[in-house]
């Protein structure tokens, strides 16, 4: 008869415990874990679980189904993994140009920048589609104007602000850029503030590098450029991808910005003109043919000479 009682107490915990929730083991289960099957009662304790055993809460669709455990239900979440699968796979195809593509294929108005670029005198190179960078260049060429928008990029050495010109007009100053960022407004005190040890500093002092592409290895290596000049000039004989990325820094820094030292070009003497001009030969005067003189003799009737 003990027997039986204790057979019976055992069963009725062990319901009692199914019915618990798990993790706080106080209230009833109301939620069970897709991701390890663990039961909770609500909010606070899915939460406590995943913090504990750093469970995503998410079924891992690959993971191995036993074949006495296999249903239309891992079926169907087969089916549609795979059909997941393929809709990815072409959505990427069609995003990303094939490697080697002609430049036909190219969209027009970027065939167009890239040959207003060339013209300029600077390389402009794309990145594939899909990439971050390729995604947010704004640069853009107006037909109207002539004139090439560019997208820049500023950074400031020894703080993380990054600043960007969505349209810089080529033909505007890199000075002019810069002490639009150094004006004090409502919505960039918190940037001023950062910013401070470069508004303090005269404008003509401030270092402003632009990276040289592409580079050797991982060897980095700086142009410095103008501050009095346009954007036009300072990208002239550069490559640039997709947008130019400009730092700023306070002070001279060759360890960090390595600038690159370039040798002038050796003056070549002038070449004299030449004009496509047919050559003019002078005309030789004939000269009188010089012979020998014969004495004449008059001849009588009858004489004969042999």
């Amino acid at each position: 008869m003990g027997t039986a009682v204790g057979e019976v107490a055992a069963v009725e915990v062990e319901v009692q415990e199914g019915k618990q929730c798990q993790e706080c083991k106080q209230a009833d289960w109301k939620y069970k874990c897709p991701g390890c099957e663990r039961r909770s009662c609500g909010l606070a304790c899915v939460k406590a679980h995943k913090a504990r055993t750093g469970c995503s809460g998410k079924r891992d669709r690959t993971a191995f189904v036993p074949l006495a455990e296999f249903c239309d239900n891992v079926l169907v979440s087969d089916y549609n993994l795979l059909e997941e699968m393929l809709r990815q796979t072409e959505s990427a195809k069609r995003a990303r140009a094939p490697l080697g593509a002609p430049k036909s294929k190219m969209h027009p108005a970027m065939q167009t920048l890239q040959h207003q670029a060339k013209m300029r005198d600077t390389t402009l190179v794309y990145w594939p589609h899909g990439m971050s960078k390729r995604k947010s260049n704004s640069t853009f060429f107006d037909r109207k104007r002539k004139c090439i928008f560019w997208r820049i990029e500023w950074t400031f050495e020894g703080t993380d602000v990054r600043i960007v010109n969505s349209r810089v007009d080529e033909n505007s100053t890199l000075r002019s850029l810069v002490e639009k960022h150094f004006e004090t407004r409502a919505d960039n005190v918190a940037m001023i503030t950062e910013l401070r040890h470069f508004c303090r500093r005269e404008i003509t002092d401030l270092k402003l590098y632009f990276q040289k592409e592409p580079c050797e290895g991982n060897k980095k290596i700086f142009y410095e450029l103008d501050v009095e000049a346009t954007v036009c000039s300072q990208l002239a004989h550069k490559t640039v991808y997709e947008f130019p990325v400009i730092h700023v820094a306070l002070n001279p820094d060759p360890v960090k910005f390595p600038v690159l030292v370039t040798k002038p070009l050796p003056t070549a003497t002038p070449t004299p003109p030449v004009y496509d001009v047919e050559p003019v030969f002078e005309e030789e005067e004939e000269e009188d043919p010089v012979g020998k003189f014969f004495r004449e003799e008059e001849i009588e009737e009858g004489e004969f000479i042999p």
